[in-house]
């Protein structure tokens, strides 16, 4: 079991980067920063969240709750989902600053969600 709690550090740890790595992008694609460029910036994520997706993957299996087979864990995958897309809108697909800057609160607004879901296990929040 203790395996287990390292591996819920990671995922906790790296949904963690994973908010405050794309506020800071978002930022920076609000004010237009260079910095969104730097191969770093736009390498890193794509890491961090397959340590994010594997660690949840782990976790799901091994404590036998699989989405759609519990509601919250069902809308966090549709959320994530959701996500994702807007994230794509908010810091690359959008093709004018306004459309990103809705994706990209759409995107918090998911992943804000996400959190709370985490945190209470319930669609009742």
């Amino acid at each position: 079991m203790e395996y287990y709690s390292v591996i819920k550090t990671i995922h906790i740890t790296t949904a963690i980067f994973s908010l405050l790595g794309f506020a800071l992008r978002g930022w920076w694609m609000s004010t237009e920063n260079p910095l969104l460029q730097n191969k770093l910036v736009r390498i890193f994520p794509h890491i961090n969240d397959t340590l994010l997706l594997s660690a949840a993957i782990y976790l799901s299996v091994m404590s036998g709750l699989y989405p759609f087979a519990e509601d919250w864990l069902g809308a966090k995958v549709i959320l994530l989902i959701c996500y994702i897309t807007a994230g794509l809108f908010a810091l690359k697909r959008g093709k004018t600053k306004k459309i990103r800057l809705i994706a990209f609160a759409i995107a918090l607004l998911c992943i804000s969600m996400i959190f709370l879901l985490a945190l209470y296990r319930s669609l009742l929040i």
